[in-house]
């Protein structure tokens, strides 16, 4: 028997309806969303409490734990999996500062299938 391999993922933001719009569409195209974090420190919790992830969207500003330093703690854990940074915000200085911290890249909200292509196109989810 032939299956497809579910690609598990985080969505991670402060906003119900963008995490609504990001797990329809990662839904819809081979993932299965794990869990759901509605700021950068739930989202460090996860990965603290053993859970895996093969991709995580993060939202770069949220209360709490904002993105970048969500992303700074996972990646100093070691964690490997593809981060894709969302976010609203223009200002060129704050991504610059959100890709620095460990993304593997940075697309302005909201998804859409573009966006998703992208994603899909990692060499993370065509081994």
């Amino acid at each position: 028997m032939n299956t497809i391999k579910k690609f598990k993922a985080l969505v991670v933001d402060d906003d119900s309806i963008n995490r609504a719009i990001n797990m329809k569409f990662l839904g819809r195209n081979g993932f299965e969303i794990i869990k759901i974090a509605k700021n950068g420190q739930e989202a460090v919790e996860y990965f603290h409490a053993g859970d895996k992830f093969d991709l995580v969207v993060m939202d770069m500003e949220m209360p709490i734990m904002d993105g970048i330093q969500a992303t700074k703690e996972i990646r100093a854990m070691g964690v490997k999996s593809l981060i894709i940074g969302m976010s609203a915000s223009s200002s060129q200085a704050k991504i610059q500062e959100f890709v620095s911290a460990g993304l593997d890249d940075f697309y302005a909200k909201p998804m859409n299938m573009a966006k998703l292509a992208a994603i899909m196109g990692h060499p993370t989810f065509n081994e």
